[in-house]
């Protein structure tokens, strides 16, 4: 079984978890497919696993776990791209940025990732029309918790 590390773990996935991104990720272009991997230890919190390159991972959260009302217009194009159902709600990832002043730390909720779960492919879609920031702070999540 193929395996990403994570913080010096080796985790294996099966090839039927690989999240297909044609384009990559904004600014990384060469990451085309990438594995969600769930500990428990850092929940709510999931890791966004290159395949490609083992060592490579980002910290992700569902934003609508803390931001309940958070509901970007995904374009209908971007739908199409994906190949989702006409009635498939999209997984939608933020990327967090943890610093070691966590005040600091925060959210990119401006440029989320857009998942088909369906057809596991997926796109970084940078929302340029938007009242979301590219760098909403965590420590309104720590107090929201």
């Amino acid at each position: 079984m193929p395996k990403v590390q994570i913080q010096s773990t080796d985790i294996e996935y099966a090839e039927s978890d690989v999240i297909t991104f044609d384009e990559g990720l904004v600014g990384l272009p060469h990451l085309r497919r990438l594995v969600i991997v769930s500990q428990p230890e850092i929940h709510p919190f999931l890791w966004l696993a290159s395949v490609e390159e083992p060592e490579t991972a980002f910290l992700v959260l569902e934003p609508r776990i803390q931001f309940s009302d958070y509901a970007p217009s995904v374009p209908p194009q971007v739908r199409a791209r994906l190949g989702m159902g006409e009635r498939e709600e999209p997984l939608l990832l933020a990327i967090a940025r943890i610093t070691s002043d966590w005040q600091c730390s925060s959210l990119n909720l401006r440029a989320p990732l857009v998942i088909a779960p369906s057809v596991m492919h997926g796109t970084q879609v940078v929302l340029t029309e938007s009242a979301y920031r590219l760098e909403e702070p965590l420590a309104v999540l720590a107090a929201a918790a």
